[in-house]
């Protein structure tokens, strides 16, 4: 009985000193972080020196007086729901061109995948080159004689969203495509073939098997892809960095600006806090209506 509790005690302690590391990282690099940004909001600082207790005060200025945080708030929805939509649409798609076996399929699915692999800074300064007034989009169009459809694409406060949202489509719709062609390809072949004995085309087997039976897969990768975009940044700031006249200015480059060149880390933080909230709020909603919620847990008891 002695020798079972000491190799008892002897085992508690080995994993102790394992877990020791593991703890410490997170506790200062996860937890404290998150903890203080919970705090900062209610003081003014600057990054060093004393923190000035200065209660909602950051809260009343943001809602009463910043004039950019609902431009950025605005432009952040924005960009989450056709970011979403257009990543989430086109890699569709482009996973049931896949599943279709066209000819060459591998080489399309290599060549769909491969511009999530490359940098978002690479990507942003690839496409300020393609959008630039002098750039390939504007050549393109005066080579097929459409120079009435030029633009200052970035520049144009009209143009300038709706140009970065596109760069982010063109570059995550093959994330989508993946989980989605995984999804479709888990699908048992035989209801395809029970569907075309019965006369279904095609187009029928994907409304009527393909799609419902990746209704699941569809909730999950919404839910990311709202979150992702919400809380876009990288982005934004390669391509704009908010401009033209706060047209492009979202609330991760809001922060940026507010946090470290007007050097307010108080007021930043109140910043992250909202967007915390919001895509905390929005993902509860989403997971509510979409029934994803129920299907786990019906799963969970099975």
């Amino acid at each position: 009985m002695e020798r079972t509790v000491k190799r008892d005690y002897g085992e508690y302690v080995m994993f102790c000193v394992f877990m020791l590391p593991a703890v410490v990282f997170i506790s200062v690099f996860i937890l404290y972080p998150m903890i203080q940004s919970l705090v900062l909001p209610f003081f003014r600082w600057k990054g060093y020196g004393k923190l000035t207790f200065i209660g909602l005060k950051n809260f009343v200025t943001m809602f009463t007086k910043d004039e950019f945080f609902w431009t950025a708030l605005k432009n952040s929805l924005l960009f989450s729901f056709f970011g979403t939509v257009g990543t989430v649409g086109i890699g569709f798609v482009l996973a049931l061109l896949i599943d279709f076996k066209i000819r060459f399929w591998a080489v399309y699915r290599f060549l769909f995948f491969l511009t999530v692999s490359i940098s978002v800074v690479i990507t942003g300064l690839l496409w300020v080159k393609v959008l630039d007034p002098f750039g390939l989009l504007n050549a393109l169009l005066a080579a097929i004689g459409m120079e009435h459809l030029q633009r200052v694409w970035l520049g144009d406060v009209a143009t300038a969203m709706p140009a970065i949202i596109a760069t982010a489509v063109w570059q995550y719709s093959g994330f989508t495509m993946i989980f989605l062609l995984a999804g479709m390809q888990s699908i048992n072949p035989q209801l395809y073939e029970s569907a075309t004995i019965d006369g279904a085309t095609r187009l029928r087997t994907v409304f009527s098997i393909t799609i419902p039976l990746l209704r699941h897969v569809f909730s999950v990768i919404i839910m990311l892809q709202l979150i992702f975009s919400f809380k876009v940044f990288d982005q934004v700031w390669v391509m704009t960095q908010g401009g033209p006249a706060g047209a492009t200015e979202v609330l991760g480059t809001h922060l940026y600006k507010d946090a470290f060149r007007l050097v307010r880390f108080g007021y930043g933080s109140v910043i992250a806090s909202i967007m915390f909230f919001v895509a905390f709020v929005f993902s509860l909603i989403y997971i509510r209506v979409s029934g994803y919620a129920g299907t786990v847990n019906r799963a969970a008891r099975n």
